[in-house]
C-alpha cells in the first residue's frame, strides 16, 4: 500500500474553506471519493478535478444509521476504499464505524464517541483518574437550576455536541439561568455553523480559568510521534468566542510541557491509536477536550509553516495504515499569528478596512473574509457577535507577527445602525 494511487473516502466535507485539504489529498496522489448530503458544495470538486467521485448520503445524525447508509452507497457504487477519514467535526463517529465495518485502519468507535460528546469526555476522563471539570447534562430550566445547586458558580452552559464555541455562555448567578438557557436554545436553533440534528442536550459545567492552548498530536500505534502547541489569546466572555492564537506559544515551557503530556495521557486513556488529534486545554487548571479529528481553520498550514510537518499527509497515512514519515524542525522555523475580527456593534456592515502588509514567512498574509459589506451583523450586545474575518500573518517570531497583525487591523470595521421605517 502507498499513498499515490490509494482510494480514500472522505465522509462529510464540511465548509467550503476545507477545499484546500482535499486539494492537498489529490496532490499527494490519492483518489478522493467524497460522501455528503444532497446539494452540498463539495460536489463541485469532481468537476474541478480534485475528487474522483462524489456520492450523495443524507445524514440523520445517528452514527450507526449513517454508517450503514455510507457502506451501502459505497457498495452500490462498486467502491472498495483503501482508507476512510474525515476532516469535519460532526463526522468522526460515522467514519470510525465505516472503517470498522470495512476492516480498514481507524480508531476504536468507543474512543471517538467519547470524544464527540462533551459529557462522555468528562465521564471518561474522570473514570481514567484524569483531572476534569464537573459537568451535568440538562434538558430543561429546572434541570439547569438543579445542576447549578450541585456545581455552583461561575459555570458554563454549552451544547453537548457543539463545536466552534457556538452556544457557549458563562453564567454567574441563579437569576441569569432562565435567560441564558433560552439564549443558548435560540442560538442553536438559528446557527448555520453546527448541524446538531436532534442532539440538542446542554451541559452545565464548572468554569475554569487559565491560559488556553490547542495541542495537535500525531499518533502511531498508540504512541505520540509529533506534537504542536498553539497559544490562544483570551476569549471574549461571556460567549467564549476565540480572538486568535499564535504558534509557537510564549508561555512558560514547563507548564506547556505538562499540558502536552496530559493531552497524550488523555487520548491514550480514551483508546486512540492513530492519526491526527486535536486537544484543547488550559494551563493552571485541569481542562482538556480531546477531539477525534484534525484541528479546524488553517491549523495544518500553521503547523507546516512553524514545524515543517504536513498534518494532512499524516492523517492520510494513518487512514491507510502506513507508517508516518515525519521530519519536524528541531526549533520553530518562524511564527504564525492569527486574529479573528468581530462586528463591533449590531447593524449593517459598512466597511471592513483590512490593511495589506508585507509579511516575512509562510503562510504570509492570509485574510479569510466571512462577511460581506452590506450584510446585517450582530454585535456584542447580542452576546454572539458576527465573525467578519479571520487573519493569519507569518513572521520571524511571535512578537513581530503581533506587530504585523496590528497593522492589518489598524482601522476598525464600520457598522451603521439599521433604521426601520414604516409607510403611512
Amino acid at each position: 500500500m502507498k499513498v499515490d494511487g490509494a482510494t480514500v473516502v472522505v465522509i462529510g466535507a464540511g465548509y467550503a474553506g476545507k477545499r484546500r485539504i482535499y486539494e492537498r489529498l489529490a496532490d499527494l496522489g490519492a483518489g478522493v471519493v467524497i460522501l455528503d448530503e444532497p446539494g452540498h458544495w463539495s460536489r463541485q470538486l469532481v468537476d474541478d478535478g480534485v475528487a474522483s467521485e462524489w456520492l450523495s448520503v443524507p445524514f440523520t445524525g445517528e452514527p450507526d444509521d449513517d454508517a450503514s447508509s455510507v457502506v451501502g452507497v459505497l457498495s452500490g457504487a462498486g467502491i472498495r476504499p483503501d482508507g476512510v477519514l474525515t476532516f469535519w467535526e460532526e463526522c468522526p463517529p460515522i467514519a470510525a464505524r465505516v472503517a470498522a465495518a470495512l476492516g480498514l485502519p481507524g480508531n476504536p468507535v468507543e474512543a471517538v464517541d467519547a470524544a464527540r460528546s462533551k459529557l462522555r469526555t468528562r465521564e471518561a476522563s474522570e473514570h481514567a483518574g484524569l483531572p476534569t471539570p464537573r459537568a451535568q447534562r440538562v434538558q430543561s430550566v429546572d434541570q439547569l437550576y438543579a445542576a447549578a445547586a450541585d456545581i455552583g458558580f461561575p459555570a458554563v452552559v454549552k451544547p453537548e455536541f457543539g463545536h466552534s464555541q457556538v452556544g457557549c455562555v458563562r453564567v454567574d448567578a441563579y437569576e441569569s439561568l432562565p435567560d441564558v438557557y433560552w439564549l443558548v436554545r435560540k442560538e442553536l436553533a438559528s446557527t448555520h455553523v453546527v448541524n446538531l440534528y436532534s442532539r440538542t442536550d446542554l451541559l452545565f459545567e464548572e468554569y475554569l480559568d487559565g491560559v488556553e492552548f490547542d495541542v495537535d498530536l500525531v499518533l502511531e500505534d498508540g504512541e505520540c510521534v509529533f506534537s504542536s502547541v498553539s497559544q490562544q489569546f483570551p476569549t471574549h466572555e461571556p460567549s467564549f468566542q476565540e480572538t486568535g492564537l499564535h504558534c509557537p506559544p510564549q508561555h512558560a515551557a514547563k507548564p506547556v510541557r505538562r499540558l502536552v503530556e496530559l493531552s497524550i495521557q488523555t487520548v491514550q486513556a480514551f483508546g486512540f491509536l492513530w492519526g491526527v488529534l486535536h486537544v484543547e486545554g488550559k494551563c493552571s487548571t485541569p481542562q482538556r477536550n480531546p477531539n477525534a479529528w484534525m484541528g479546524g481553520g488553517r491549523i495544518h498550514q500553521i503547523v507546516e509553516a512553524v514545524w515543517g510537518v504536513d498534518l494532512i499527509e499524516a492523517h492520510l497515512r494513518a487512514a491507510l495504515g502506513l507508517p508516518q514519515q515525519l521530519s519536524p524542525s528541531p526549533k520553530p522555523r518562524g511564527a504564525v499569528v492569527n486574529a479573528l475580527v468581530y462586528a463591533p456593534a449590531t447593524g449593517r456592515l459598512a466597511a471592513l478596512p483590512l490593511e495589506r502588509v508585507t509579511p516575512e514567512a509562510d503562510p504570509g498574509l492570509v485574510i479569510d473574509v466571512a462577511a460581506e459589506v452590506g450584510q446585517e451583523v450582530d454585535g456584542p450586545d447580542r452576546v454572539f457577535p458576527t465573525v467578519l474575518a479571520d487573519v493569519y500573518v507569518g513572521a520571524r517570531n511571535v512578537r513581530r507577527g503581533q506587530s504585523l497583525i496590528a497593522e492589518v487591523l489598524r482601522n476598525p470595521p464600520v457598522v451603521t445602525p439599521v433604521v426601520i421605517t414604516t409607510r403611512r
